[in-house]
């Protein structure tokens, strides 16, 4: 699961951020022929599971309540990519830790949902944390965009991220309410629903906004991004598919432990292969959101199990979908 998703990590800023070929050449700008390609091969994959695994088919959905979910997942992928262009990668990286309040807001928001007392008080500190490392970064240069172009406002990158951060807590909400509402739905069947609408409505914005053609031709122009291109994928289908085993089979404490790690080897690796520097006010607060996420995941953990094999079942599809949006930026 971590090398996957660390790998997916290295393989967007490579792609988003660096030229082809090498120093002299050209960016690759078309964010949304990256999220129809990850939604596409996520149907592919999603379809198999559904054909091998049969589960119960849900009677009770109607098929516009995919469309919901399937758009906010998009554009959050989007938002991810284009942020990019203007915050390094750890900055982004560490950013997406501050799930937890936006997930909250939205619970309250569309399931009146309570939540305990520490989850407050961790968000809090997450976000302190968070506002440290940024401000401590010397990679954040808000005013212009990582093509050394000027930015058209400042601050566009924080912006980018906390639209990500709405649409995915909007979508893993509206998700468990779902589940909520039809008891016969299961994961699979979410998932495929999900990616195909994603898929259909990424190409047609492909093509809406002139970026089709453009992007073929420079996929075709730069063999370089070839293995990119398929790694990436690859890397973004398979790690969903651990997400789901591992949930599964060792429970959510032990999927958040992994997770945790992956944040820290992503930033680490960043720094050491794009050269990101990181003052002490930045490892600081790095540091404050490790702890606090730890002591969440301490909290949660309270009572249970470390490992519970066959950790959640079809029954327990609502805690999967939270979990995965929380600690997981596909």
């Amino acid at each position: 699961l971590n090398v996957t998703f660390v790998s997916w990590g290295v393989l967007q800023e490579r792609m988003l951020t660096r030229r082809y070929p090498r120093i002299t050449g050209e960016y690759f700008t078309y964010s949304y022929a990256l999220v129809f390609t990850n939604r596409f091969w996520t149907l592919i994959m999603s379809g198999g599971l559904l054909l091998y695994l049969k589960p119960r088919r849900s009677k009770s959905t109607i098929i516009y309540e995919y469309s919901f979910p399937s758009i906010s997942n998009m554009l959050s992928s989007w938002c991810q990519y284009e942020a990019l262009k203007y915050v390094s990668f750890p900055a982004a990286t560490l950013f997406k830790s501050f799930k937890l309040a936006p997930v909250m807001a939205m619970g309250k928001l569309l399931g009146n949902k309570e939540y305990p007392q520490y989850d407050y008080v961790v968000a809090l500190v997450i976000g302190l944390g968070i506002t440290m490392f940024m401000s401590g970064s010397e990679e954040l240069e808000f005013g212009y965009d990582v093509h050394g172009e000027k930015a058209s406002a400042a601050w566009t990158g924080v912006m980018l991220l906390g639209f990500f951060l709405f649409f995915d807590s909007f979508t893993s909400q509206w998700q468990s309410r779902m589940f909520q509402r039809h008891r016969d739905l299961s994961m699979i069947e979410l998932m495929f629903a999900t990616s195909a609408f994603s898929t259909v409505l990424s190409f047609i914005t492909l093509v809406h906004t002139k970026e089709l053609g453009p992007a073929l031709s420079f996929v075709v122009e730069h063999s370089e991004i070839h293995l990119h291109f398929f790694l990436f994928s690859i890397c973004s289908t398979i790690g969903q598919l651990f997400i789901f085993y591992t949930i599964k089979n060792f429970g959510a404490v032990v999927f958040a432990i992994i997770m945790t790690t992956r944040v820290l080897l992503s930033i680490a690796l960043s720094c050491v292969l794009y050269g990101h520097e990181v003052g002490s006010t930045g490892f600081l607060g790095l540091m404050m959101v490790m702890g606090a996420v730890c002591y969440r995941i301490k909290r949660k953990a309270e009572g249970k199990q470390l490992i519970s094999w066959q950790g959640i079942g079809d029954e327990k599809a609502m805690e999967l979908v939270q979990e995965w949006h929380e600690h997981a930026d596909m």
